[in-house]
């Protein structure tokens, strides 16, 4: 007996050809044209790719003049669009540490962008050698693949409303096994609000791929460090009844393990005090 396929064949509404999407009672993405497939096409999906570096102390202003000359054009040359590079507050995290962060159209732009960088003979030698060259500014760098939460602002977004990314709040969160997800959303429907009330601009909550595990967050402070003492100098807790965030609070503890969080400045301050 022939196999029958999953989910079982259906018919295209315009061509009345079989289509397994249609028999499933699914939509089909070409049910409007006049070709039908499997599987179905998904939609493409802006990510991002984090980098941090932990450096020498006293090679910041030589990272920067690197990552300006080097580095920077070679990704704008890939499509990759910058949201922003920053070092890390010496009095809040460990330093000296960098900081950037990069949006791709979706997981194929991650595929050429990562081809240019180890497997094309006219890019990967120019990459190889930035990162060669990094030895002498850096001691360890790590990358990660972030997918953005549903409600995360796009880079687009976050240039139209126009607030400055000088002064952030990077946080590195771990979750529960298989809950980060669940945490990232919540992030969005729950905390955000608070936030955005008491001088936060949300950057975006991403997770980590490859990682059952990770969240990370990043908050611009409106108002730069005068940000703090306007609106948090009350304890936590008489803030916490106040502003009725309880249920934020309950849901994160479920959801998560723990949390690291701090400030970062930006390496290209938009404003010098």
């Amino acid at each position: 007996m022939d196999q029958q396929p999953w989910p079982p064949a259906g018919l295209n509404p315009r061509t009345k050809k079989p289509c397994p999407l249609v028999g499933a009672g699914l939509l089909c993405v070409h049910a409007t044209q006049d070709s039908c497939c499997w599987p179905p096409t998904t939609v493409a999906r802006v990510i991002y790719i984090h980098e941090q570096l932990e450096l020498i102390p006293g090679k910041t202003d030589a990272l920067l003049a690197r990552f300006e000359h080097d580095y920077e054009p070679m990704m704008v040359d890939l499509g990759a669009r910058l949201v922003g590079v920053w070092e890390t507050v010496a009095i809040s995290l460990p330093w000296p540490m960098a900081i950037w962060l990069w949006e791709v159209d979706d997981i194929a732009h991650y595929a050429r962008v990562a081809n240019a960088q180890y497997r094309d003979r006219v890019h990967t030698p120019k990459f190889r050698a930035w990162r060669n060259a990094l030895g002498e500014v850096a001691t360890k760098g790590e990358g990660r693949i972030l997918t953005p939460s549903k409600k995360t602002p796009t880079l687009a977004d976050i240039k139209a409303d126009g607030f400055s990314l000088d002064v952030c709040v990077h946080e590195w969160i771990t979750a529960q096994p298989d809950k980060e997800h669940d945490y990232a959303e919540n992030i969005g429907r729950l905390w955000a609000p608070y936030a955005i009330n008491h001088g936060r601009r949300w950057i975006g909550t991403y997770t980590t791929n490859w990682k059952n595990h990770e969240c990370i967050s990043i908050w611009a402070l409106e108002k730069g460090y005068d940000t703090m003492p306007e609106n948090y100098e009350a304890p936590w807790f008489s803030l916490m009844e106040q502003e009725g965030i309880a249920s934020w609070m309950s849901v994160a503890i479920a959801l998560r393990e723990r949390y690291d969080d701090g400030l970062m400045h930006s390496l290209r301050p938009s404003e010098w005090k």
